[in-house]
């Protein structure tokens, strides 16, 4: 029999449509908001949403009215009854606008399914402009219990004269009873909180769309106007984002108890997105913040209700200007804050205590498209780095929020045990001599002679001054259990802070050991399934060798790290090997981001911990090739410069340097500007200077080497004199 072929089609049941409105609206409030903003592609400068008889299922009514341009018959065939049509995605595509000068919200063609889920019946009257009312009837019942086609259910299209819509007004009323779900309190609140966060409070482009909801059962929820919360915030941040990571920000701090500050600026934001001139596949967008401290008291002096705080909480994105959910809802941690702020309570900011306003325009952002579900937008490229972008500005907005609360973290303080020990041991000593004279003093000649009688119950001099000898014995020893405990707990920090240190280490290995063990595992499975001779086993054992070497190169960076866990002996070290060592640990960050490293100098030696010296290097020339790397100098590089003279090491970069609003916080903990970053790297490593005696900060003017205009660091070693036994000195 000689092949054919045949012409089929898929041809959709008329179900499909309650399968459709289950899955892709989640519940009624989410569908009347998606109506809401179809009254916003037609045109309209109003819209209402009315529920009336919430109590009687049977007699409930949805109705949703607006006055914008209403369908014409073509319009209501060829786009209403069609899913999925894209003449909404198509129009934002060709930039072509209403006469309001909008782009469309939608793009799906979906919208439909929302009125499904809202109840069993529907009535639709719409009028276009110069035309007559067209009223359309649906029993969604029948669509639901059929076995037919979705083609095959016909409906009825009336044609009458204006009886809603008279006069020269046009619009669309959709009216939709037998709810399918009861309409609780809960629900109702639900809607009236989506409803009042749906517009932008400082959109500054179209402000001529307003909604009202309509709800006698409920009279304290119908005002849904924005709220004006804002301006009781504590602080404030505005930033314009470009795709670059330029930002251009403004920084308020109108704290009740601090004086009123503002900085403004331009950074480049610490991001992947911007290493070797790469740009985001978002477009440009703004970013307001408006952030609270929860103390009670503070809340109350500037007059902010806890609970409207609650409500409105969180960081919401908007697109010209209407809100896309479920960006900003309770519960929602789109960008991760509050999984930071569990790890460090006290150096992050919440989505409890931030009203956060990302602004989108639809003409420089087609990339951000909606889920069909109508939940969120694709999470595609585009949207990541929008992510990426906004955490990297929330990040550089908490510096200047630490810098400023009033419960900001403690700067960093140098352990005083030994200062404070030698003070009590010299008041001791003041006090054992002033025993040792009591005999002398107790009664001196010229003393009154009502001063010189002696009560009868009162001790004998020798018998006092020998029972204050005996105290200040007392005290002496326990003041040396006491420094031994000292002594015994800074050998415990001192472990902990090389576990620390090698944490973070570990956490760059990480990457790349999950990437070549892929790799090798996939070669391996290679070998296994096929025959093991000829060239694709010599290529795949020539990938495990690859795999197998770049795994043993990775993890000589932990090389310096085999000591903790346990004391490492202070003894004297060569500066330069050190030097050559952390930036060979280095060699594969420096070269995958173009960064060219170099030690100049000469070799000087110190007593200290080899390791923890190596560990110090380490971060600061893995920290200064990051800069380097996205810095504006087109010569990306770092330098390690040893300074025998000064008994310095300064690792300087190329990047952007140091903002002076981070001098004084650059090395407490959680302090940092990368986006995934822990700030903790500075933070140990200065710890881990401290325990040999040394000193971690930014380096002076006159200390940073020639040339270099990014940041210079400094370890400063005690400056001990020659005493001959040093003979590199």
């Amino acid at each position: 029999m000689p092949e054919r072929s045949h012409t089929v089609s898929f041809r959709p049941r008329a179900r499909l449509v309650s399968v459709l409105g289950e899955h892709l609206i989640s519940d009624p409030a989410v569908g009347l908001v998606e109506l809401v903003k179809n009254a916003y592609d037609a045109d309209a400068s109003e819209v209402t949403v009315e529920l009336s008889d919430l109590g009687d299922p049977e007699a409930t009514s949805v109705i949703v009215t607006d006055n914008g341009t209403g369908m014409t018959l073509d319009d209501l065939v060829t786009k209403w009854l069609s899913p999925a049509m894209d003449h909404k995605e198509s129009a934002k595509r060709r930039g072509a606008r209403t006469a309001k000068g909008r782009l469309p919200i939608g793009e799906k063609g979906v919208g439909r399914f929302a009125v499904h889920h809202l109840g069993r019946r529907l009535r639709l009257i719409t009028r276009a402009v110069d035309g007559d009312e067209l009223t359309l009837d649906i029993d969604w019942d029948r669509f639901d219990q059929s076995e037919d086609y979705l083609d095959g259910l016909e409906l009825s299209v009336h044609q009458r004269p204006p009886q809603l819509f008279t006069g020269d007004s046009t619009g669309t009323r959709l009216e939709v009873t037998l709810p399918r779900a009861p309409w609780t309190e809960k629900l109702v609140r639900k809607l009236h909180r989506t409803l009042k966060r749906l517009q932008s409070p400082v959109h500054e482009g179209e402000t001529d769309f307003n909604v009202r909801l309509c709800c006698p059962e409920f009279p304290d929820l119908q005002d849904v106007s924005p709220t004006d919360i804002l301006n009781q915030a504590h602080y404030e941040f505005r930033a314009l984002i470009e795709p670059d990571g330029r930002c251009d920000f403004e920084y308020v701090c109108k704290h009740p108890v601090l004086s009123r500050r503002t900085r403004t600026g331009t950074e480049t934001l610490s991001t992947e997105i911007s290493v070797d001139g790469a740009f985001a596949e978002c477009g440009p967008f703004w970013l307001n913040l408006y952030v609270w401290d929860r103390s009670s008291n503070f809340l109350q002096a500037t007059g902010t209700s806890s609970r409207e705080l609650n409500a409105h909480s969180g960081v919401s994105l908007f697109r010209d200007g209407l809100r896309v959910l479920p960006y900003g809802e309770p519960g929602d941690d789109w960008l991760f804050l509050d999984q930071e702020r569990v790890q460090a309570p006290a150096e992050r900011i919440g989505n409890n205590q931030v009203i956060g306003l990302v602004s989108v325009d639809q003409s420089s952002n087609l990339q951000l498209r909606d889920k069909t579900n109508r939940e969120g937008l694709i999470e595609n490229q585009a949207f990541q780095d929008l992510r990426t972008l906004l955490r990297a500005a929330i990040k550089l907005f908490v510096t200047h929020w630490r810098h400023d609360r009033p419960s900001k973290a403690d700067r960093r303080v140098k352990s005083g045990t030994s200062s404070d020990l030698g003070t009590a041991r010299a008041l001791a000593s003041e006090i054992e001599k002033t025993a040792s004279n009591e005999i002398k003093v107790h009664r001196p000649e010229t003393a009154p002679t009502h001063l010189q009688e002696t009560p009868a119950n009162d001790s004998a001099p020798e018998e006092k001054a020998v029972s204050q000898r005996q105290a200040v014995k007392e005290l002496m020893d326990e003041l040396a259990s006491v420094s031994e405990a000292m002594d015994e707990e800074r050998r415990r920090r001192d472990v902990l802070r090389q576990l620390a240190a090698t944490g973070l280490a570990a956490e760059r290995v990480v990457h790349e050991f999950g990437r070549q063990v892929g790799g090798a595992m996939a070669q391996m499975e290679q070998l296994e399934r096929g025959p093991r001779t000829g060239q694709s086993t010599t290529e795949a054992l020539n990938a495990l060798g690859v795999a197998l070497r770049t795994l043993r190169s990775e993890f000589r960076v932990l090389a310096p790290y085999e000591t903790a866990g346990r004391a490492d002996r202070m003894r004297t070290t060569s500066m330069l090997d050190a030097a050559r060592l952390a930036v060979t640990l280095n060699q594969h960050a420096l070269a995958s981001s173009g960064v060219h490293a170099s030690v100049t100098g000469q070799d000087f030696r110190a007593r200290s911990r080899p390791a923890a010296v190596a560990q110090i290097l380490d971060n600061l020339i893995h920290n200064a090739s990051h800069w380097a790397a996205i810095g504006p100098s087109p010569e990306r590089r770092v330098e390690v410069v040893l300074r025998p003279a000064s008994s310095q090491i300064v690792v300087a970069d190329s990047g952007p340097g140091v903002h002076p609003e981070m001098h004084d916080q650059l090395f407490d903990p959680f302090t940092t500007l990368k986006v995934e970053g822990t700030g903790l790297g500075l933070f140990i490593s200065a710890q881990l200077a401290d325990s040999l005696g040394c000193d971690l900060r930014l380096a002076y003017e006159d200390e940073r080497p020639e040339g270099t205009s990014g940041a210079a660091m400094v370890l400063q070693f005690p400056i001990e004199r020659d005493n001959g036994e040093n003979g590199s000195r």
